[in-house]
């Protein structure tokens, strides 16, 4: 049996405006900043690590002058330009009413929703709701759902 190399989501990054607006942003989301860097060369002032609440999946956050690679623009000269590879972060929560309250509080935009969909056969429905938040970035809360393919996590019970 060949061994599984790939085992989940770790974290998006971004580029903001406002850098600490952005930790601040995540902060009352319910992450927590775990780390931060400074890599003068690529010209990064200041970048910083988020962990989520479930302590497996993060966000890593720049400021918009950070020479990295990233969709619509190249890092290296000659780099080909990527553009709508990113179409949205989505967030699980356990309680999606309070969670969009906190977003809002929090400094979200309001895009969509709180809405129920139904998905697929067998039916699953999902509650989800769409937002943007303080760099542009579009971000979907999503209630949690099982779908009838998923394993059983035995690391985050929800």
């Amino acid at each position: 049996m060949t061994e599984q190399l790939f085992v989940g989501f770790h974290h998006f990054a971004l580029r903001t405006p406002d850098l600490q607006r952005s930790i601040t942003f995540y902060k009352a989301l319910g992450f927590r900043q775990v780390h931060e860097w400074a890599l003068p060369d690529y010209g990064i002032e200041r970048a910083v690590m988020m962990q989520a609440a479930d302590t497996r999946s993060w966000i890593e956050i720049f400021d918009l002058e950070a020479g990295i690679p990233m969709q619509g623009l190249g890092a290296k000269a000659a780099q080909a330009i990527a553009t709508g590879a990113l179409a949205h972060i989505c967030l699980t929560v356990t309680d999606l009413t309070n969670a969009c309250a906190q977003i809002l509080d929090a400094g979200a935009t309001h895009l969509y929703g709180p809405e129920t969909l139904r998905l697929g056969q067998p039916e699953v429905s999902v509650e989800n709701a769409i937002f943007e938040g303080p760099a542009g970035e579009v971000i979907e809360l999503l209630q949690h759902v099982r779908f009838p393919g998923d394993l059983p996590n035995a690391f985050c019970q929800l």
